[in-house]
């Protein structure tokens, strides 16, 4: 077995328990397309790349990269699990912001953006009203930040 396919293999299992390809491709803004790459092994992650997917899996990337684990761990007890349905909220409503503002955001930017807002709100909230509240000062902030760069 080459060592692409190890990693593939490994890639395959962490990005399977974190809520399947299309999921990590939105947190970490890794396109779609070049992750399924990385998954069916045809090409590997460069550094940057493979530092955000260690990091949105919670997977330490010395064992992404060799099966042995090398002690750089983003796996804590504070981790915060991808709610699929507070991701979702969060995106469409980065988008219609940037919609609303006339903007077109670079994908990679958003997805970035998105993850933060997600894993703050799913971090602290307590309940949905909680969270509800959460996004929409986030959203506010969003507004705020966008409207002054534009």
């Amino acid at each position: 077995m080459a060592a692409t396919d190890g990693f593939a293999q490994r890639l395959r299992g962490a990005v399977g328990e974190a809520g399947g390809a299309t999921r990590v491709a939105q947190v970490s803004g890794i396109p779609l397309t070049t992750l399924n790459n990385y998954l069916a092994g045809r090409s590997e992650p460069k550094r940057p790349a493979l530092a955000v997917l260690a990091q949105v899996l919670k997977r330490d990337i010395a064992w992404l990269v060799t099966g042995r684990s090398g002690g750089a761990s983003f796996q804590t007890e504070d981790a915060v699990a991808i709610d699929a349905e507070l991701l979702d909220q969060v995106m469409m409503a980065m988008l219609s912001l940037c919609a609303e503002l006339g903007l077109k955001p670079a994908r990679a930017h958003l997805g970035r953006r998105c993850a933060q807002i997600h894993n703050a709100i799913a971090a602290t909230a307590r309940d949905s009203t909680e969270r509800q509240r959460m996004l929409e000062m986030a959203l506010a902030l969003q507004r705020q930040e966008l409207a002054v760069r534009s």
